[in-house]
């Protein structure tokens, strides 16, 4: 079996810069919500470890849910429409909503949440990211919370994939081009 650091070309932000952050959002989120009412929404799948170590940082009640989005299909770069894969199935009228995903790239996809989330008639919709890749942004559409800004690199690991592997990655990191493109992706 091979080892999937071999196909990594540099490490873009490590465990322990990771781990920092996390620290700092949450209290900054432990801020806005504390007392309220409030449910998590989480844009499956690549929100999936960023959102467990996130929650786990917060002692006060809250209400999760996750929702499917895909904007990439089988390819490395956004291609078309924002398609809603599975919808809010939580109560959320009324309460304080938080909208979780792992990168805002042409901010299509979390524009198109935000939109369809607002039609549950929440008190509040904010959103956080992971990633935020501001160079690529096809809508003037900005996260209300941010980890970390990147490049242009294809970056896989703590939850981003490729193929749907590399998510396992404790650090993310950078995909050396070759892979995706021995792969007929593009």
């Amino acid at each position: 079996m091979e080892n999937m650091e071999n196909d990594i070309s540099r490490v873009v932000i490590s465990k322990e810069q990771i781990k920092e952050r996390l620290d700092i959002l949450s209290k900054s989120l432990l801020e806005c919500y504390k007392g309220k009412d409030w449910t998590i929404i989480a844009v499956l799948n690549g929100s999936l470890v960023f959102l467990s170590d996130l929650i786990r940082l917060m002692p006060y009640p809250m209400r999760l849910n996750t929702i499917s989005a895909s904007t990439y299909g089988d390819s490395t770069v956004p291609k078309g429409e924002t398609v809603l894969l599975s919808p809010i199935k939580a109560d959320i009228e009324g309460r304080d909503v938080l909208i979780i995903d792992d990168v805002i790239d042409t901010g299509a996809t979390l524009r198109k949440v935000v939109d369809d989330t607002w039609k549950y008639k929440p008190n509040s919709v904010k959103t956080c990211v992971l990633l935020n890749r501001p160079d690529r942004r096809l809508t003037d559409y900005e996260p209300d919370y941010s980890s970390f800004e990147i490049g242009n690199d294809y970056v896989v690991g703590y939850g981003l994939d490729f193929d749907n592997k590399y998510r396992n990655l404790p650090f993310i990191g950078a995909l050396k081009p070759e892979i995706f493109r021995r792969d007929g992706f593009r």
